[in-house]
């Protein structure tokens, strides 16, 4: 009987020995998130901040490489980036913001909306907010300026310096590209045009739009829109791009921030916007319907899109933003000279991934998304 109960001790020791040793499930992915990251910055193909979760909680925050090259500052997870285009996303949750408040209407057009103003160029009558939210508005990209304003990554662009009716006559006298409702064009134009309406309409900057209605509510404390270069805000990050003939890193060229509202925050903030995409916080679940919609089923087959989101509704197989998964996802990212970002929210808060990084296009947001993507799904990674 002794013998019998000190082999059960012995045993039971031994088992509580391997399961300790044995990793958990949730440990074991930040290991695998962990080796990734690390694997992708000594490849030089990343240099910024990441955080994985769910719905619930973070399972994976890392952050990795320089800040400022300069002065070898190391990135930290409460370093700011410019969000790129990922601002779409809050700018279509303002504009659905105030269509709930009555102050506009998604059948609104452009040109009656902008009656009060003169401007040189032209706009099409019929295009709408809808149109202007789901890029088939036909108003046009970077690439249709004046060939003189795309010199050298488009610096003589990016170094004007707009007032809204300065801006709006400039955008006016930009070719279109095709008639409303007939094409998915892509318009920074179009969301820019957006901005300054909602600036309108309420009478109030952009920048306090976004703080009081979106980052106060969310707590999004590290996360901000300005339009003054001048302004100084703490852990901000210098973008880059790597210069294959001088084997040397260049700094980001001057932006004016006058250009679009541009927002700055962490991975840690747009994990947290990325839950929001949820929940009906913000927007009524109607409004939250819309912004997930793909509208462009009558347009093309290849893409979706909502309001603000590429979506990955398993009704097609669509080519921007795809991860190779068979989940349902929402998905944006955006790239500026030296700065990228990605926001992914799968399976409604299944899993969310949000990550920044400075290093320009030595990155390929898509490629790491993917392998992130697999490592949540418990599909093939190897490293």
């Amino acid at each position: 009987m002794k013998r019998s109960l000190l082999i059960s001790v012995v045993f039971i020791i031994w088992l509580t020995s391997c399961t300790k040793q044995r990793p958990t499930p949730i440990k074991d992915l930040s290991i695998r998130l962990d080796s990734l990251i690390t694997h992708e910055h000594d490849s030089n193909r990343f240099d910024g901040t990441i955080v994985v979760g769910t719905q619930d909680s973070i399972l994976f925050q890392r952050a990795i490489g320089t800040a400022n090259r300069v002065w070898d500052i190391p990135m930290r997870m409460d370093s700011r980036f410019d969000i790129c285009s990922l601002d779409k996303s809050f700018t279509a949750t303002l504009v659905l913001m105030a269509v709930e408040e009555g102050k506009l209407s998604l059948d609104d057009h452009l040109t009656d909306l902008l009656k009060p103003l003169n401007y040189s160029g032209a706009f099409d009558p019929n295009i709408t907010i809808h149109q202007m939210l789901t890029h088939t508005s036909g108003l046009a990209h970077y690439e249709h300026m004046a060939p003189n304003l795309q010199l050298d990554w488009f610096r003589p662009f990016k170094r004007k310096h707009f007032n809204n009716p300065e801006y709006i006559d400039f955008i006016s006298t930009v070719p279109t590209v095709n008639s409303p409702g007939k094409q998915f064009y892509y318009s920074s134009f179009a969301y820019h045009l957006l901005a300054i309406i909602l600036e309108d309409i309420y009478q109030q900057p952009y920048a306090e739009l976004l703080n009081e209605k979106i980052c106060q509510p969310l707590e999004l404390r590290q996360t901000f829109s300005t339009s003054d270069n001048l302004e100084v805000h703490k852990h901000m990050v210098e973008a880059y791009n790597y210069h294959e003939l001088s084997d040397s890193w260049k700094r980001n060229q001057f932006i004016d921030l006058t250009l679009g509202r541009r927002i700055f925050s962490t991975s840690h903030d747009l994990y947290l916007w990325g839950k929001a995409m949820s929940a009906a916080s913000l927007l009524s679940p109607e409004s939250m319907k819309r912004m997930h919609s793909n509208y462009l089923k009558e347009i093309t087959p290849d893409i979706s899109y909502g309001y603000g989101w590429a979506v990955f509704d398993k009704k097609g197989n669509y080519h921007m933003g795809n991860l190779g998964i068979d989940q349902k996802y929402i998905i944006h990212g955006g790239a500026t000279e030296g700065f990228r970002s990605m926001l992914v929210n799968i399976e409604n808060g299944q899993y969310i991934i949000a990550f920044l990084t400075n290093i320009g296009d030595q990155v390929n947001e898509i490629e790491i998304t993917k392998k992130i993507a697999n490592i949540l799904i418990e599909s093939k990674y190897d490293n």
